[in-house]
């Protein structure tokens, strides 16, 4: 039997044993997946939720699904993850938000740094983007809760967040330390972790400098320089090797 194809809905689009599909799920459905009347998928709402549900109608505006069955499958990772990403130049981040989800990423944070080229990376089409990236990435994962996407923040007002997870790790060319090093040092997994990525150009001295004072342990991630879109996935997957649940 085929796998069954999946589908992000928010649990306001389910109501009465029913799943409404209006609007981009409408269109999924119709034109990407090309699903029509009796067949059945697999639907996340991201607050822990799993459905089956079979397709009722599909309407030129509006359609609907009966849902046959919830459960709360067990595919979240037990560490925490913050990634705290400089926006990429062009659309890079797109890539870096869906890699990061599909590694169990818990929060992402796009960041402006000095070196940050901002053009086209703010205002609310950029942020409705990026968050149906999150969702397809999170539908396509099996992942049934959804990363907390936050608005873009400087890099001064990342670092200065009491809230940030006590591990802080900054990805760094320049630093002494490999990332490996650093997870050995430390033999009981943390609760969380938040990992900071510069832009292309890299953290400034002014800015690395900052981040220590702050906390973060710079680290670099081997002998090859990796470009922004790449480091962070690949700390990520380090980390979830390391104390999560990848591998």
């Amino acid at each position: 039997m085929a796998e069954l194809r999946r589908l992000f809905a928010p649990p306001a689009a389910f109501c009465g044993g029913e799943l409404l599909l209006d609007g981009e799920r409408l269109r999924h459905v119709r034109t990407v997946l090309r699903l029509g009347p009796g067949d059945e998928l697999l639907v996340t709402d991201g607050a822990g939720r799993e459905c089956r549900v079979a397709i009722k109608r599909l309407g030129r505006e509006s359609g609907s699904a009966a849902v046959l069955g919830c459960d709360a499958p067990l595919r979240e990772s037990p560490l925490q993850t913050v990634l705290a990403q400089a926006v990429p130049k062009g659309d890079r981040f797109a890539l870096v938000l869906e890699k990061a989800v599909e590694l169990g990423v818990t929060g992402i944070v796009p960041v402006f740094s000095g070196r940050t080229i901002s053009a086209g990376a703010t205002g609310g089409a950029v942020a409705a983007r990026w968050q149906r990236i999150a969702e397809a990435a999170l539908a396509q994962c099996g992942r049934t809760r959804m990363p907390v996407l936050h608005p873009p923040r400087t890099w001064e007002e990342l670092i200065a967040d009491a809230g940030l997870p006590a591990l802080r790790i900054l990805l760094w060319e320049h630093a002494q330390t490999g990332l490996r090093e650093i997870l050995e040092r430390r033999h009981a997994a943390p609760p969380g972790v938040v990992v900071a990525v510069g832009p292309e150009g890299g953290w400034s001295a002014g800015e690395a400098a900052l981040a220590q004072r702050s906390g973060f342990l710079p680290a670099r991630l081997g002998p090859r320089t990796l470009r922004t879109e790449t480091a962070g996935i690949a700390a990520l997957a380090l980390l979830q090797h390391r104390w999560g649940d990848l591998g």
